[in-house]
C-alpha cells in the first residue's frame, strides 16, 4: 500500500497541475509557472515574487513608442501597477531558469512641454541587484527601456504617478481629474459625474493633463513629432487602448464615467475597463441663429439668417463674425422660429437692448459669442489671428499675426511659407484657439465647428489673406 501511495503521488507531480501529496493527504497551493519576460514584484506590490501565486499578472507589456510612427519598440516595456509607499519593489527579468533583478536610484524630474503630463516622475538608470521605492501609495506607470538602439543615454526606468483624468468635449480638451476609490493593490476605480457632452462628443482618459512622456531629450529638435523621440503613452482611448481612437458618446447629455483598473496579465488594455452612462439628456441647444435688420431682415425663412458656428468642445456655445451698423436691431434663437428667442443670457456685454432687441452703438466688424451653458452673450470688435509656422510660431494671440480691419474686410500678410491656420478670439471663450478655427477653400470661408482638423492650405511668404465675413468669402493672393 505504501508503494502504491508513493506511485500515485509521483503521477500527480508529473500531471498538469504540478501538485504533490503531504502526510495529511492535502494538496499544497498550485505553483505558478510564469513565462519569460519582465515582472514588477516586491513587498510594495500585490505580487511579492515570481514564486507567489498568480505571479503571471505582474508581467510587463511590450512598449509602444508614441512618436510620429507610433510603433512597437524593441526593448521597451510598460506596466500600470499599484504600489505601496515606503516599501521595496524591483523588476525581474526571467529568461528560462535565469532571473535577473533590476532596480535603480531614482531621481525626481519635473515634466514640461511637448504635451507631457504636468507631473513629477522618478527616473533612473537600471542597476542589477537593487530595489526601488515610491513615497506615496497609489497607481503608477512604470516604463523601462533597454536602449537596444542607443537612442537613450543608458537603460532607463521611469516611474510616473497616475491620477486619471478625462480630456475632451466636456472640458475643451483640458483636464478633469477623477475621484479615486480607496487604495488597493489589485483594483481601483476612477469616477467622473456631471460630465456634459454633445451628440458625438469625444474624450480620452489621460493622466496628469498630458498625452505622452519623452524618454529622451533632443536639444536640436524643433518639432514635437520628430521621429527620433522615444515617447511613452499616457492616455487611453477607445477599448482602453493606449493612444487609441477618441471615445465617442451618441446623444447630448450629462454623463457619469467610470474607469476601473484591475491588475492583469498581458497588454495594458487588459487592466482597464470603462463604463459611460447618460444621467440626463442635454437641455443645451445644438444650434443657434441670428436674425434682424442688422443682418438682413426678420423673416425666419430668409436666406440672410445667420447660422452661428458651434464652438468645438464647448456644449451650448456658438460664434460668428459679422459687420454691424450702429442702431440696427438683432436677436437670437436656438430654432428658426419665435420660440425661445432672446436678447441676453445674464452675463452679457458689448451691446445695448432696447424695445426688445439688441444693437451696437458703433459701426464695425464684430465677434458675437453666445454661451448658453455659462449664460454669456458677448459682442465685441472682431479679433482674428493667424497661427503656426507661416506666422512664426504657435503662441495664441501673437500681435504680429493679427488681422487688420480694412473697410468691410480683415487682412493679413503672411510672413513665411507654411500651412495657413486662422481663428477668431473672444473674451468669453473658455476653450483653446482651434475650437474657433476656420480656413479658406475655393474662395469661401469654411468653419471647423465641431469637426476634425481641416485640410491643409499651403501659403507662401508675402501672400495677402483677405476675409469678408459679410458673405463668408475670402481671397489668398
Amino acid at each position: 500500500m505504501k508503494k502504491l501511495s508513493s506511485f500515485l503521488c509521483g503521477l500527480a507531480v508529473v500531471g498538469m497541475m504540478f501538485t504533490s501529496c503531504d502526510d495529511n493527504g492535502k494538496q499544497p497551493p498550485v505553483v505558478t509557472i510564469v513565462e519569460d519576460g519582465f515582472y514588477v514584484v516586491g513587498e510594495a506590490s500585490a505580487i511579492a515574487s515570481l514564486e507567489a501565486e498568480g505571479a503571471e499578472v505582474a508581467i510587463m507589456a511590450n512598449g509602444t513608442n508614441e512618436n510620429a510612427s507610433n510603433a512597437a519598440r524593441e526593448g521597451m516595456y510598460e506596466k500600470y501597477i499599484a504600489l505601496e509607499g515606503g516599501k521595496p519593489f524591483q523588476l525581474v527579468l526571467k529568461e528560462g531558469a535565469t532571473e535577473t533583478v533590476y532596480g535603480a536610484e531614482l531621481a525626481e524630474v519635473k515634466l514640461e512641454g511637448n504635451e507631457q503630463p504636468n507631473i513629477t516622475v522618478q527616473r533612473g538608470k537600471m542597476v542589477e541587484n537593487t530595489t526601488m521605492q515610491v513615497k506615496e501609495s497609489g497607481l503608477y506607470h512604470i516604463v523601462l527601456d533597454l536602449n537596444l538602439d542607443g537612442s537613450l543615454e543608458d537603460k532607463l526606468i521611469l516611474v510616473a504617478p497616475v491620477e486619471w483624468g478625462v480630456r475632451g468635449g466636456m472640458n475643451g480638451w483640458g483636464f478633469t481629474a477623477g475621484t479615486r476609490s480607496e487604495f488597493n493593490k489589485t483594483t481601483m476605480t476612477y469616477t467622473w459625474t456631471d460630465q456634459e457632452l454633445s451628440a458625438g462628443g469625444k474624450f480620452k482618459f489621460a493622466y496628469g493633463g498630458g498625452w505622452k512622456i519623452e524618454l529622451n531629450a533632443l536639444a536640436d529638435a524643433t518639432d514635437a513629432n520628430d521621429e527620433r523621440y522615444i515617447k511613452a503613452n499616457t492616455n487611453l482611448g477607445e477599448n482602453a487602448l493606449p493612444g487609441g481612437a477618441d471615445i465617442a458618446v451618441e446623444g447630448a447629455g450629462t454623463y457619469t464615467i467610470t474607469l476601473t483598473y484591475n491588475l492583469a496579465q498581458g497588454a495594458i488594455a487588459n487592466s482597464y475597463k470603462y463604463e459611460i452612462k447618460m444621467t440626463a439628456a442635454s437641455a443645451l441647444p445644438s444650434e443657434m441663429y441670428m436674425i434682424g435688420d442688422a443682418i438682413g431682415g426678420w423673416d425666419w425663412a430668409g436666406d440672410y439668417i445667420v447660422s452661428m458656428t458651434p464652438v468645438h468642445s464647448a456644449e451650448g456655445a456658438f460664434w460668428t463674425i459679422k459687420p454691424l451698423e450702429a442702431g440696427k436691431p438683432f436677436k437670437f434663437c436656438p430654432v428658426k422660429d419665435w420660440n425661445g428667442d432672446f436678447t441676453g443670457l445674464g452675463e452679457d456685454s458689448g451691446y445695448v437692448v432696447a424695445d426688445g432687441n439688441c444693437s451696437v452703438e458703433a459701426d464695425g466688424i464684430y465677434m458675437i459669442y453666445v454661451d448658453v451653458k455659462n449664460k454669456k452673450l458677448v459682442v465685441e470688435p472682431a479679433a482674428v489671428y493667424g497661427i503656426g509656422d507661416c506666422f512664426g510660431g504657435w503662441d495664441a494671440k501673437m500681435e504680429a499675426a493679427k488681422f487688420a480691419v480694412e473697410g468691410q474686410s480683415l487682412k493679413v500678410t503672411v510672413p513665411a511659407d507654411g500651412n495657413l491656420r486662422m481663428y477668431a478670439e473672444s473674451s468669453a471663450a473658455t476653450t483653446d484657439w482651434w475650437t474657433r478655427e476656420f480656413n479658406v477653400f475655393d474662395g469661401k470661408i469654411e468653419f471647423r465647428g465641431k469637426g476634425d482638423d481641416q485640410a491643409a492650405v499651403a501659403v507662401t511668404a508675402g501672400q495677402v489673406v483677405t476675409l469678408n465675413f459679410a458673405d463668408n468669402t475670402a481671397t489668398i493672393q
